[in-house]
């Protein structure tokens, strides 16, 4: 196999085992030296995660901030039934770029593979800068 058909292969692999999913989005310049930079607001979430019926994990939400730095919150939207979030304050502080979110299945949560769950970011006192949401597939499986 030549070179750049195993560099192609490489990167094939990477994209498909993926090491989650980054959105952005932005808005105009606040800043008047800087009239052309926009502000911008990333979101990662993990590509995938699995839960057990009955038991706890953790996943790792990640921002990228540019044109500002405030606090984002954070909310996780399309959960599967009996799927719950653990963590109370899913606000990342303006001095951090993640925050770990612990999610627990019930005893009794449907067992589901690839389940899409939204995760949103939105920049607080930014009103101006979109909300962001980066999807995950997570499966629930059975104890």
């Amino acid at each position: 196999m030549n070179r750049f058909a195993r560099l192609a292969v490489v990167l094939g692999l990477l994209g498909a085992v993926g090491c989650g999913k980054t959105e952005s989005s932005t808005a105009p310049s606040k800043d008047p030296a800087k009239p052309n930079t926009p502000r911008k607001l990333s979101v990662k979430a993990p590509s995938s995660q699995t839960v057990t019926q009955d038991r706890a994990d953790e996943l790792t939400v990640s921002v990228d901030r540019d044109g500002f730095s405030v606090p984002v919150t954070i909310e996780l939207k399309n959960l599967p039934k009996g799927v719950t979030v653990e963590t109370k304050d899913l606000t990342i502080p303006a001095d951090k770029n993640s925050l770990k979110v612990t999610i627990k299945a019930a005893p009794d949560a449907p067992a589901v593979v690839d389940h899409v769950v939204q995760v949103v970011g939105k920049a607080k006192g930014e009103a101006d800068v979109p909300e962001v949401a980066s999807d995950f597939k997570l499966t629930v499986k059975s104890k």
